[in-house]
């Protein structure tokens, strides 16, 4: 944690000390962003449903309101004369560009906010655009599903959700009504996609995004998980691709900015590379990529304090972003078989292993591991940066060496090796 620390800012900003900011969301992710403000000088307010949210003692004030409550937040940013508002959470991008849009505050819009968190909405503008995407069909109910049969196989996903909530593979007429029924009972608005399954590499890319112009912050491939669900669990930083791959992931960020109106924001985009060679849209959000990768990873492989290019692109001052390194890193998710666990071990010493920036086992004793289903239950992560990819992986084994999970009634595991898909 020293290393990512060392790529922040240490004092206060004199730009921006002393403006107020809204921060919707206190969960672990959230977190480095209200450090961050802090930091330099910024006064905070955050919300989160939870009142014992994570993150509500980094905040000067906390109010307990749920992120999709667009009135309470607006009333709390009134009352607080906030100059700017933003979140890292999916379900809070529609709201936050509400705020802003109703006080006159910079950020994304409200129409790119919904094109970002609306994926029927999402494809049908990347589609008047030009952009390669998967053929799509809305659909509301279970009972329409049927008539999908003939074009599988195909991924069927809510409209409005994130992390691969409810997200489902489906190669079998039996199997389709049950995955329509579990993406519409995980969307807000009661609507699914059933999508083409393209197969191939996929992986995502962040830019951060100021008057209209990208810059690359990093690019990924990713290791899934296997059938029928849909999670991350590798991302290996930068992606193995030829240049005119690399050229090419460029470009569809270029046409996503004009195509969707971005002038401020920072994008995550998720892509797939067909054995053709062929570039295909996934999806995008207009936060950056969750699990510390762009508060403590791509820092420490750019250079850049991306957060606080965010913050202050929140209270509508410019910052020059331009990356000075490129190293290689990875954020690898730690998997563990389902049970009651009793001990976590090895956390600390996996900790000291050189070029580890970070790792969490997200499971205490007495707590259960579920079955993994989507990208929210995965038990724990860990960052780590080298020289090489060849280092990364390296230090990946010796992590997955040091830790152990140990389950009521002795049973111990190690986490699982994607190379062998053991608990070895």
């Amino acid at each position: 944690m020293q290393e990512a620390d060392s790529i922040v800012a240490r004092g206060p900003d004199p730009e921006i000390a002393g403006k107020r900011l809204l921060v919707l969301g206190a969960g672990l992710w959230q977190v480095e962003y209200l450090r961050c403000a802090r930091r330099l000088g910024v006064e905070t307010w955050a919300t989160d449903w939870s009142a014992d949210a994570i993150g509500r003692d980094e905040a000067d004030h906390f109010d307990p309101i749920d992120l999709k409550d667009r009135e309470a937040t607006l009333d709390l940013a009134r009352r607080a004369h906030v100059d700017g508002v933003l979140t890292a959470a999916d379900i809070g991008v529609p709201t936050a560009a509400f705020v802003a849009a109703e006080l006159g505050l910079s950020g994304p819009g409200l129409q790119l906010a919904l094109d970002a968190t609306d994926k029927g909405r999402m494809r049908e503008r990347a589609k008047a655009a030009g952009l390669n995407c998967p053929w799509f069909q809305r659909v509301r109910e279970a009972a329409d599903a049927s008539r999908f049969a003939a074009a599988l196989p195909v991924i069927v996903k809510p409209i409005d959700n994130c992390s691969s909530r409810g997200v489902r593979y489906v190669d079998r007429p039996a199997s389709l009504a049950d995955a329509v029924g579990v993406a519409l009972d995980h969307s807000r608005s009661g609507e699914a996609l059933v999508e083409e399954f393209l197969t191939g590499v996929e992986g995502s890319v962040e830019a951060f995004v100021q008057n209209g112009a990208a810059t690359m912050l990093g690019f990924c491939d990713k290791t899934k998980s296997p059938l029928p669900d849909r999670y991350d669990l590798e991302l290996r930083y930068p992606g193995d691709y030829p240049q005119d791959v690399v050229r090419a992931i460029e470009q569809l960020v270029y046409a996503i900015v004009r195509g969707f109106g971005v002038k401020d924001a920072i994008l995550h985009v998720e892509f797939l590379l067909t054995a053709e060679r062929r570039l295909f849209l996934v999806e995008f959000a207009i936060r950056g990529c969750g699990s510390k990768v762009i508060t403590h990873l791509l820092p420490q492989l750019t250079g850049v304090d991306i957060v606080r290019a965010i913050v202050r692109q929140a209270l509508g001052f410019p910052t020059s972003v331009r990356p000075d390194r490129q190293r290689h890193g990875a954020l690898h998710f730690l998997m563990f078989p389902p049970g009651p666990v009793r001990a976590v071990h090895g956390v600390s010493d996996a900790l000291s292993i050189p070029g580890v920036i970070d790792v969490c086992v997200e499971r205490a004793p007495g707590d259960t591991i579920d079955v993994v289903r989507d990208g929210r239950s995965r038990p724990g992560h860990v960052l780590v940066h080298g020289n090489s990819r060849d280092d990364v992986q390296a230090a990946l084994r010796a992590v997955r060496s040091a830790i152990r999970v140990e389950y009521d009634g002795g049973t111990i595991s190690a986490p699982l090796n994607l190379d062998t898909w053991t608990y070895a």
